[in-house]
C-alpha cells in the first residue's frame, strides 16, 4: 500500500490493505474481516498495483465507501 503524501501516526493500522490475487493482479481486503472489498456490488479483484494503490487510498481516507457485506 502506498502511503505517499500523508503522515500517519506511528501505529496506526489502516482498515483497508492490498493482497496478490493473481500472478500480476492484487484485490483489496479489509484487514479486518479478510473479506474482499466490493463497491457498487463490484468486487475490488483482478486489479493492476497502480489501481489497487489508488483505491485503498480512497477506502482509508475515506473518500469511498465499501459496500455493507464487506464490513460484516
Amino acid at each position: 500500500m502506498s502511503d505517499k503524501g500523508k503522515t500517519l501516526t506511528p501505529g496506526t493500522k489502516h482498515r483497508f490493505d492490498i493482497r496478490k490475487d493473481g500472478e500480476f493482479t492484487w484485490e483489496i481486503f479489509d484487514t479486518t474481516t479478510g473479506r474482499t472489498v466490493t463497491v457498487g456490488g463490484q468486487p475490488r479483484a483482478g486489479l493492476k498495483l497502480d489501481e489497487a494503490d489508488i483505491y485503498v487510498d480512497l477506502l482509508n481516507s475515506g473518500d469511498n465507501t465499501p459496500d455493507e457485506e464487506t464490513l460484516q
